[in-house]
């Protein structure tokens, strides 16, 4: 589901330049060295709300995990590339299975998809063996070892 709506909002935020230095003597009191700085606000359309909570609910098992934190990051990034890989492998059955196309055009898209198939699969190997190298590093349990790979187990 595509995100329909962002709306940004840019505030102009004062900046010293390189050149100008403050001394400790002149910054002021402690309220105004705590007062808000304005900047950026980002307001999401209810559909792009929706899809920053899809996005962090399929991750929550990982995150509610009892693995540490770098194991969690790797997992997240495999989960990353083996949607990816899903989403090229729907896209090569498409250029297959695409009447439309002449049998040179379809050879061509074909080997375009493999090529970044490849690729990404070569991702998901290099990934996997950060994640190994990791659980020996922190000497994981059996246990965590056996829900790191539950976790890193591709879904669907």
């Amino acid at each position: 589901m595509p995100i329909k709506s962002v709306t940004i909002t840019m505030t102009s935020v004062p900046v010293a330049s390189p050149s100008s230095h403050i001394a400790p003597t002149e910054l002021g009191s402690d309220e105004d060295q705590a007062a808000p700085q304005e900047g950026v606000k980002v307001l999401l359309s209810q559909e792009g709300k929706a899809k920053a909570a899809e996005e962090q609910n399929k991750n929550a098992d990982i995150d509610a995990s009892n693995l540490p934190e770098s194991v969690k990051k790797i997992l997240k990034v495999i989960r990353e590339i083996q949607e990816k890989i899903q989403k090229k492998m729907e896209e090569f059955e498409t250029i297959k299975n695409d009447p439309s196309l002449s049998d040179k055009e379809r050879e061509a898209k074909a080997q375009g998809v493999q090529v970044e198939l490849a690729a990404l699969t070569s991702q998901l190997t290099s990934r996997t063996n950060d994640l190994r190298r990791t659980e020996n590093e922190l000497k994981l349990s059996t246990g965590q070892r056996k829900l790191s790979n539950y976790l890193a187990a591709p879904k669907g």
